[in-house]
């Protein structure tokens, strides 16, 4: 069933079903109520009659249909009654024409008031009222009452006529109202469908339209143009990636290829080869690490980030260590500012190589015989790990590039470009961030946040 169909079913027809149901005990109420005041007034009229049968001298019976004020109503409402004898027979009756039966005897009947309708040849419909009586003399008698149920019924035919209307009316209006809703409704639905389907088949070009409701829909439209817009900003970086990755890959490749064809053009000395592949052995060189450092993203973007309670000034110290020997060769010292110890929650191997990543690249581009500072500031909501050095920092318009894959500041220099990157990578996983800033005295300073869990 298609969702301006069932916005129809559920919005029109199934509210018009239910008034059409409503209307119609309503009138089943009423019924009752009308024929409980009908009989209400039988049972009175029965006990007035029982009671005066046989006041009048010498006993006899009789009605007092004909002797009420009241006669005029009695008359215009049909009231009807009769009496009968010991034997059954028909003694008196109330009018002339009545329809009451021929004979009734009391054994018949009971003692009390026994009401039931009863469908005259003519259609109309009557209420019907018997009761035993005893005479002062003790001579078992009926009685008999009815009253016309035409008036009941008039009124029931012209409850139903305006329950009829009304329903027809707040029916139509229902459904006018309803096509409409849904009408719009479905087009707004529409309209995000097909940019979903736009999304399934990678088209991230364009944002769902603007929608001016102030409803859930609206929501869902907003939050789907925030997942297009970062969508097509996923898909911008991940072929930005690849092209970069495929120059980066080429220029060893060909680096390599030519070594090897320029080797091959002519009969080389043992020497000569040696050399040729030690230049060829340094290109391969780059293309592992340019692999490694490729699928150490990777495996950061897809892996679970499942923290685990570390110290991060041990961690820092570690880092320190394995560097020690590097940074030695070019007279850098290393030092670490930081308290006892820094608990936190956090994925040890990816913070470590962002720790290492950080410090590589303090090392790279420190002078010769200057130092490297790390300091770690451990604060109510997050971590902070700064690495310092004194080189040539980074200039105020690159300070955001250079977190990109690929890029470096200075050609030439040793690196896949990727360790930036990284570290960004894994500041983000952690709910933190990572930037850099201009270091006091000359040099940058790498910030790496990581929010506690």
């Amino acid at each position: 069933m298609t969702l301006h169909r069932r916005l129809l079913l559920f919005g029109a027809v199934l509210p018009a079903a239910l008034i059409a149901l409503a209307l119609f005990l309503i009138g089943l109420v009423l019924d009752h109520l009308l024929l409980e005041s009908v009989d209400r007034g039988l049972t009175l009229q029965a006990a007035s009659e029982s009671v005066s049968l046989f006041d009048r001298p010498g006993q006899d019976a009789h009605l007092h249909f004909g002797d009420s004020a009241l006669v005029a109503d009695l008359q215009r409402l049909h009231h009807q009654g009769a009496l009968y004898g010991p034997d059954g027979a028909r003694l008196l009756a109330y009018p002339a024409d009545t329809v009451a039966p021929e004979r009734l005897t009391a054994a018949d009947v009971a003692r009390a008031p026994a009401l039931q309708t009863r469908v005259l040849a003519s259609g109309e419909r009557i209420r019907e009222l018997s009761l035993a009586i005893d005479s002062p003399r003790g001579e078992p008698h009926a009685l008999w009452l009815a009253v016309s149920l035409a008036s009941n019924d008039a009124a029931l035919a012209a409850y139903a006529r305006a329950a009829a209307l009304i329903g027809a009316a707040v029916t139509l209006l229902l459904l006018l109202l309803q096509i409409a809703h849904a009408r719009g409704l479905v087009q707004r639905v529409q309209r995000l469908h097909v940019h979903m389907q736009r999304l399934r088949d990678g088209d991230f070009s364009t944002l769902p339209p603007a929608d001016p409701g102030t409803d859930v829909i609206a929501s869902l439209r907003d939050a789907i143009a925030d997942a297009t817009d970062k969508l097509r900003t996923a898909s911008e970086l991940q072929h930005r990636l690849v092209a970069d990755a495929a120059h980066e890959l080429r220029t060893p490749l060909t680096a390599m290829r030519m070594e090897i064809d320029v080797t091959l053009r002519r009969e080389r000395s043992p020497e000569q080869l040696v050399d040729a592949l030690a230049r060829v052995r340094t290109e391969v060189d780059r293309l592992g690490e340019l692999a490694s450092k490729l699928l150490a993203m990777a495996s950061l973007r897809r892996s679970e980030w499942e923290r685990v309670p570390l110290d991060a000034v041990a961690s820092v110290r570690d880092a320190i260590t394995s560097h020690r020997l590097v940074a030695e060769r070019r007279a850098i010292s290393l030092h670490l500012h930081a308290p006892e110890a820094a608990p936190i929650r956090a994925n040890p191997g990816p913070l470590r190589q962002a720790v290492d990543n950080l410090l590589a690249n303090a090392i790279k581009f420190a002078p010769v015989g200057s130092a490297v500072d790390l300091t770690v500031r451990d604060g109510e909501t997050a971590l902070e790990i700064l690495v310092e050095d004194r080189g040539p920092g980074v200039p105020l318009e690159h300070r955001e590039t250079i977190f990109a894959p690929f890029r470096r500041l200075q050609r030439g220099v040793d690196g896949a470009g990727l360790g930036l990157a990284i570290v960004r990578e894994v500041a983000e996983a952690h709910g933190g961030r990572a930037w850099v800033s201009e270091r006091p005295g000359g040099g940058a300073c790498f910030h790496l946040v990581i929010a506690r869990a």
